[in-house]
């Protein structure tokens, strides 16, 4: 009880979920410190340790609150004049009973394994938080604590970026263990990567053997087309010639008719008398 203020049933119950964020942080806190130790994955590492910061301050603002609203995470709360339990010793004992836990799996487990696994507590933990500030934003809005709300949605957000990075981490992980444990020739990608090179080979031949019968085709094409112009050609002279031989014809009919004519006046001609 902070200052021998008793809470309201609102506040009281405002204090109490406060203060199941603020052990699950504690719990998570002890969490973080010991994966951290266990990492060797530098930007995974990395990662970890700025959110073991973002905890720490998530934590401060938590217990801050709490004793704003006239609580306390001391381990006695007074609601309605009966006291209760906190979680922040019960979170701090689970977390120093995991990292013992946590090392030994370390020491069994291939180092892949061992972040593929601390991951995956991680990211179920992170939306374990999730759901509390979720909880804790909608009952401070429902009963108007509008800065409880505020510092729930704040906070949730720092653990949804987390939780996305995890899940992204997951994925990543997953690979690794593939890597050193499967053989190359019983992973999806080494197939992928064959099929990927027959298909590429039989693409190719395929387009070898269309671009020989395009080249056929053209020169076909090309003999068509001289084979049409030499008959045209051809043709052409041949109605030249025509031409020019009824021409001819044509000029010695007339210089036939010409000489007949001719012929004709000068036996006229001779048949008329002489006059004496």
């Amino acid at each position: 009880m902070a200052d021998g203020k008793t809470l309201n049933e609102r506040d009281s119950k405002l204090v109490q979920w406060l203060n199941e964020a603020h052990a699950k942080e504690s719990q998570l806190e002890g969490d973080l410190t010991a994966h951290i130790s266990l990492t060797e994955k530098k930007p995974y590492a990395k990662r970890l340790r700025q959110h073991l910061t973002e905890t720490r301050d998530h934590k401060r603002r938590v217990a801050s609150r709490i004793k704003q609203l006239g609580g306390s995470t001391d381990g006695q709360l007074s609601v309605s004049g009966v006291a209760s339990a906190v979680g922040e010793a019960a979170g701090k004992a689970v977390a120093a009973v995991k990292g013992p836990v946590g090392t030994a799996r370390a020491v069994v487990t291939p180092q892949a394994e061992t972040h593929l696994r601390n991951a995956q507590e991680e990211l179920r933990e992170e939306h374990v938080e999730i759901a509390i500030y979720t909880r804790l934003e909608a009952l401070a809005t429902e009963v108007g604590d509008r800065d409880t709300a505020q510092l729930a949605k704040s906070i949730r957000r720092d653990e949804e970026r987390m939780a996305k990075f995890l899940d992204a981490e997951l994925k990543r992980l997953v690979k690794d263990v593939v890597r050193s444990e499967i053989p190359r020739d019983q992973r999806a990608s080494t197939r992928r990567s064959t099929r990927s090179r027959r298909s590429s080979a039989s693409s190719r031949s395929t387009s070898r053997s269309g671009s020989t019968r395009s080249g056929s085709t053209r020169s076909s094409s090309g003999r068509s087309t001289g084979a049409r112009s030499s008959s045209a050609r051809s043709t052409s002279g041949r109605s030249s010639s025509a031409r020019s031989t009824s021409g001819r014809s044509s000029s010695s009919r007339r210089s036939g008719s010409t000489s007949r004519s001719s012929g004709s006046r000068t036996r006229s001609g001779g048949s008329r008398p002489s006059s004496s």
